[in-house]
Order: C-alpha cells, then structure tokens, then sequence
C-alpha cells in the first residue's frame, strides 16, 4: 500500500508535468542513488509509468564529471540527488548560465543550501523539487517545488499524508514557533521489526485522526 501510494503522490507531482514539458513522450530517468538507500525505491516507480530508467554504477555516482557526461550522453530527463551532490555536479557543468539538461531535477536527503535553491529557481526549462521523508513514511512525505518560494522549504504533505508541528503535548503550535515535525497517512509503516519498545516511542496514537490511526515522531 505505502509504494502504490508513492507512485500515485508522483505521478501527479512529477511524472506527469515532466511528460508534459517533454512533449507527451516516454521520458529517460537516471537512478542516482545507492540500492542500499531507502531513495531508490523512488526512481524506479518512474518505470510503472512507462518510462526508462537508467542505472549509473558507483563510480559514475562518486564521480561528478563522469555523471554529469552521463547525463548528457545519454538524454537524461531526471535524476534525483542529495543538494551536496547537486552543488558538485553544478560545479561540473551541469548547471551552466541558467541552463540544464534535465526537465526535472530533484534533490533530497539533507536541507537545501540558499544558493542551490536560488540556482535551481532560475533555471530555464528545468523544474526543481525538494523531496523529503524518512525511511518510517515510505521515502518521500513531503515535497515542494523551487518556483512557489523564494527560500528553502520542504515543502506540503504528499498525497494521502499529513503532517503536523507539534509542542511537547501534542498540541499545534501557532505558525513560526518551533515544533515538533509528525507524519500520517497511508505512507506511514508500521512499525520497527522486533522492537516493539522503539515502536512504541516512535509510533504514537494519532489524537487528530480516526481512532487507532498512528502518527510518527521524526525528532
């Protein structure tokens, strides 16, 4: 269920804009993380859509000039990367005047530096998101893209998830006082194999949703 509902979050946010920026075509989608990260589930539900996706080995991956070339060689219309490896590929070309190859660049895994994101704005027939989740909710539970702001955000709950900022008591806190981040919704997992006390400390009941429903404290 929580996969199905990631395809179905991405296909409206991701999939379908950048087939249409492309022309209605199929589209060529690099998979630029390590099999051993949770993110990699992301770039292959790209191909339940009907489109290709293209596996970059690990010395391409730790290597920015030969990635960068990658993506150029081989037409790529998407790839999704941390923002630290977003800054070396800008730095090997990928990012040049303004311009980039790719129709949809996405970055995730750590917080967006200003400078990445300002760049990422003002690229020209590129557009940019910021994806961010924890393993708990099924890879991405929030997502924004670089046009709606000026400054780094990590943007609005995916489909079928909800987020809440709250105090120490479970309560809402008012808008631009720090809080606690929880997530909902069907992307939620349920628990921590074999460690049901960990479960319990993580997985709390959801007071805002119907009963028996869990939200998940991401600390």
């Amino acid at each position: 269920r929580s996969i199905a509902n990631l395809f179905h979050s991405h296909r409206e946010l991701l999939y379908r804009p950048t087939v249409a920026a492309a022309g209605e075509r199929s589209l060529r989608v690099a998979h630029g993380w390590s099999f051993a990260f949770d993110a990699a589930w992301q770039p292959q539900l790209w191909m339940l859509d009907g489109h290709a996706l293209h596996i970059v080995t690990e010395d391409t991956l730790r290597d920015p000039d030969q990635l960068v070339s990658f993506i150029e060689e081989n037409r790529i219309d998407f790839i999704e990367v941390t923002p630290s490896h977003a800054m070396q590929l800008s730095g090997a070309g990928l990012i040049k005047e303004g311009r980039c190859p790719l129709l949809a660049l996405g970055v995730g895994g750590e917080a967006v530096p200003s400078p990445l994101w300002r760049d990422m704005r003002e690229l020209e027939g590129t557009a940019g998101f910021n994806l961010y989740g924890p393993t708990e909710c099924t890879v991405d539970a929030l997502a924004a893209s670089v046009a709606n702001s000026e400054r780094p955000l990590v943007g609005r709950p995916t489909a079928n998830t909800t987020a809440y900022v709250l105090d120490a008591r479970l309560q809402p806190v008012p808008a631009g006082v720090i809080g606690e981040l929880y997530l909902a919704g069907a992307g939620l997992a349920r628990g921590y194999l074999d460690r049901r006390s960990l479960t319990a400390e993580r997985f709390v009941a959801d007071p805002f949703g119907p009963p028996g429903t869990r939200m998940y404290r991401t600390g």
